[in-house]
């Protein structure tokens, strides 16, 4: 199957490449001009990795003879890159949505502390989470992230503030790294802020 590729994306209204002159990245004035093409197709080989990008008619001609695991038509649609999610802490329990209530009331941030909200009411309801339900709830997270485009996700620890939790966090973003259909990595960060 040396012909063979995995995917190919065919006949999208726009394709956004970001970068149009082989740079690696944009950055300042020009992040304005990203590079669009219109009524392009798009293929990308058995190994995960974008073969070829370019109007349909010519993408089509180049590779006419060839096979394909699967085929989209993208009529109509946007192709889009990946977003990647350079920093979060998605592994935690404690939902602090009483919190924003407190905000609209005009409640600084040492206010809320105080009242025993912050970030030390999400690390007491991490402690006490088991890794089930931190993974449940992680999974969750990152399902929604994956419907908004993001294909690479940076998972920093954070909430534990003590080995045992820390490492419990590790380990839940360790299991969706092996387990999810979306690039993770871990970073620990015990020191996100002071214990109590």
């Amino acid at each position: 199957m040396a012909n063979g590729h995995r995917l190919l994306l065919e006949n999208a209204r726009q394709v956004v490449l970001v970068c149009a002159h082989g740079e690696r990245f944009l950055a300042g004035p020009a992040l304005r001009s990203l590079a669009v093409l219109e009524g392009a197709s798009l293929v990308v080989g058995t190994d995960g990795f974008i073969k070829a990008i370019g109007p349909a008619d010519v993408i089509q001609r180049q590779f006419s003879g060839e096979t394909f695991e699967e085929r989209i038509d993208c009529s109509g649609k946007c192709i889009l890159p990946g977003l990647v999610d350079a920093h979060t802490h998605p592994v935690w329990a404690g939902e602090r949505v009483h919190e924003f209530a407190m905000k609209l009331a005009g409640a600084t941030y040492m206010d809320i502390h105080q009242a025993g909200g912050g970030i030390n009411f999400t690390v007491e309801r991490t402690r006490q989470a088991s890794e089930e339900e931190l993974f449940c709830s992680f999974q969750e997270r990152l399902q929604c992230m994956m419907r908004a485009g993001t294909t690479l996700v940076e998972c920093k620890s954070g909430y534990g503030l003590n080995l045992e939790t820390e490492l419990k966090m590790l380990r839940v973003i360790e299991r969706a790294r092996r387990e999810l259909h979306l690039g993770l990595s871990a970073t620990y960060c015990g020191a996100h802020s002071v214990p109590k």
